[in-house]
This record gives structure tokens, C-alpha cells and sequence, in this order.
């Protein structure tokens, strides 16, 4: 895990949340293993605070087991939508709430999920079962949301969620089973090593400076719907106005700034059946998988009020306006160049409309 830190510290110099959070978790396995094992160490051992040591130590290894699965689902959600949905995340937070409650009241004295003898040796507790409960349900989570994705959007790669699920599931039953035995962590750690190296080509298909997925990526969708098409499917092009008075007045970091802004914009306004891709400099596609044009709309719409809502609180000097126009993919047809023209189209047909505006407001 030290070295996965080293490689990843080497190949990432600006961290965004994903990035983030995957560092979080690879910490918390640095520290569940090290915990683990002084918790092995001290167990059976008697010396002036022995037994205290003994229920802090195992109350955080209960707490970061728990604590990887819940961010492990975070980081899921974050890798496939960009964007964290905050109902899931309360529903996601409340089995680790527990786990955390249920340590405290183990500090008590309660032996709900472990106990701790007068001569310091651990033992499971009535309730040890709800710790391996809460894993499973993270990682069958895990597993959900990306099979929703697929069928719910337009997702043609797979997150590799198998690399970290089954080595957890397999160390996880061995611990379960085998008393005495200590695999968990060491299950985890090699998990989060094969998910880092199957990140590698996902990454290829990211976007660094919006987050959002790139043009490779929206040609695989591409060649994807021309043969398997299945479901209706809108396009929506945007195109930011007065991109290039932003960098020529606040410079080319504002610019990038504004990327990253609107890559956040998109993330959190598109629904769950919708990907957003930087299609080329300032220009941006949002692909739906609806039947409903009235998704497309509401979704225009949020993303106005989400940029709205950036320019009312002035973080930034520059102001943001988006130029946007749709259309639907033609299934029968499946021209997806054409498809392409459509939406730029009527892109263009909103951006001129924006500079008649401002020539009147100018007048």
C-alpha cells in the first residue's frame, strides 16, 4: 500500500475528489492492517492498560472495515457519475453509523460486536455477524450500481469492480470462518493494487482537466450505438460563450478554471441515465438514455440554474454562460455523424441567438 501511495503520488500531481478518496481509502488499509496486527500482538498479553489498548484497537479495525466499504461505494459512484447523489449517501452512511455506534458502546463495556476478558484475549460478540452484514452489503452495493449504470445509461466500459469485490469477498469468508485466522486486510490491500492497475485504461478515456469522459470515450459510445442500438437516445451539445474572454482577461488558468467548473456543473446537474464528455477545448456533449424529451429539457434547465448559481456566488471573477440545442439520435438511420451535425446545429442556432442579445444590450 506504501508503494501504490509512492506510484500514485508520482503520476498524479492535482488530486481531485476521486483521487482524493482513493488515497483515503488506501490509508485505511495502512491502517487496518497495522492495527490488526498490533491487536494480534497484544491480545492475551497482560500489562498496565493492556485491556483498554486491546477494545481501542479492535474498535478501529471494526471501524475501518466498515469505513472501506463505505468509501469504496463512494469512490463507485464518483468513477461512473462524477457526481455524488446525497440520498444514496445517507443510505449509504447509515449501516457504517451503526458499526461506529456499536464500537462505542463495545468501549462501554456492552460485548455487542467483541469482548475482551479479564486476561486480555479477544473474542467475537453475539452481534460480530452485523460487521461482516454491513461488508457484504457495501460490496453487493458495489456491484449494483454499476449493472444500473449500464442499463440505465449509455456505459459502454466497465468499472472494475470485480478486482476489488472478490478478493474482499474470499479474505472476508476465510476470516469469518476460520477463527483465528487473518486475511481480511491483507485481501483488501491486494484489491485496491488490482483496481489501481485496471484504472490505468479507464483513465485513457478521462478527461483530467473536466473530470468528465473525452472524446475516445464518446467514440466508443458512438461505435456502440451504430451496432447495438436498443433504447432512444438524445444528444445535447454545449459550448461555452465568451470562452476567449475569459482566459485573454483573467488568463489561461482562469480558463482552465472554468473547465473544471463546468465539468463540476455537468456532473452534478445530468440524471442517472445521462454521461457528460469534454467533446473538444470548450465545447461539451451530454448524452441521455430517455424515451422522454421532457428529460432533456429539465436537464437543460438544471444546468442553467446550476450555472446561475455559480455566477450569484462570485467565486470567481469570470461569469459563465452556456449555449445548448438537442436532438435525438435517429435509431433507424444510427448516422451518428449525422447525429453529430444535429446537435451542433442547433447549438449554433442558440449561440447566435445569444450574441443578437448582447448586441442589443450593448446598444
Amino acid at each position: 500500500m506504501a508503494y501504490l501511495l509512492l506510484m500514485r503520488f508520482q503520476s498524479i500531481k492535482k488530486k481531485g475528489r476521486r483521487e482524493r478518496l482513493f488515497d483515503a481509502m488506501v490509508w485505511m488499509t495502512i491502517g487496518g492492517c497495522t492495527v490488526e496486527t498490533l491487536s494480534f500482538l497484544v491480545d492475551g498479553k497482560l500489562f498496565p492498560g493492556s485491556i483498554a489498548l486491546s477494545y481501542i484497537l479492535n474498535s478501529l479495525c471494526f471501524i475501518l472495515t466498515c469505513g472501506v466499504g463505505f468509501f469504496w461505494c463512494l469512490y463507485v459512484e464518483l468513477r461512473i457519475y462524477n457526481s455524488l447523489n446525497r440520498k444514496r449517501i445517507y443510505f449509504l452512511f447509515l449501516p457504517f453509523l451503526v458499526d461506529i455506534m456499536l464500537c462505542v458502546m463495545d468501549l462501554l463495556g456492552c460485548n455487542l460486536l467483541f469482548a475482551i476478558s479479564e486476561e486480555n484475549i479477544y473474542s467475537r460478540g453475539r452481534f460480530s455477524f452485523l460487521n461482516y452484514g454491513f461488508l457484504f452489503f457495501y460490496f453487493l452495493y458495489s456491484i449494483f450500481i454499476v449493472d444500473h449504470s449500464k442499463k440505465r445509461s449509455l456505459h459502454v466500459q466497465d468499472f472494475p469492480t470485480a478486482y476489488f469485490v472478490i478478493p474482499c469477498i474470499l479474505g472476508t469468508l476465510i476470516q469469518g470462518l476460520m477463527y483465528g485466522i487473518s486475511l481480511g486486510w491483507v485481501a483488501v490491500a491486494m484489491a485496491f493494487l488490482f483496481v489501481y492497475l485496471q484504472l490505468q485504461s479507464l483513465n485513457a478515456l478521462t478527461d483530467s482537466l473536466s473530470g468528465l469522459y473525452n472524446r475516445r470515450y464518446l467514440d466508443n459510445i458512438l461505435e456502440h450505438l451504430q451496432r447495438n442500438l436498443r433504447r432512444p437516445v438524445y444528444g445535447i451539445m454545449m459550448d461555452v460563450n465568451d470562452f476567449k474572454k475569459i482566459n485573454d482577461c483573467f488568463g489561461h488558468s482562469a480558463g482552465d478554471d472554468a473547465i473544471r467548473n463546468i465539468g463540476k456543473i455537468l456532473s452534478d446537474s445530468i440524471p442517472d441515465c445521462g454521461i457528460a464528455i469534454r467533446y473538444a477545448g470548450d465545447e461539451f456533449i451530454v448524452l441521455l438514455s430517455t424515451e422522454s424529451e421532457e428529460v432533456v429539457v429539465d436537464t437543460i434547465q438544471k444546468v442553467q440554474q446550476n450555472v446561475e448559481r455559480f455566477n450569484t456566488l462570485k467565486k470567481s471573477g469570470y461569469q459563465l454562460s452556456l449555449s445548448m440545442g438537442y436532438e435525438r439520435f435517429d435509431e433507424e438511420t444510427g448516422d451518428t455523424e449525422a447525429f453529430l451535425l444535429a446537435i451542433d446545429k442547433r447549438m449554433y442556432e442558440e449561440k447566435e441567438k445569444y450574441y443578437r442579445e448582447q448586441e442589443k444590450t450593448a446598444v
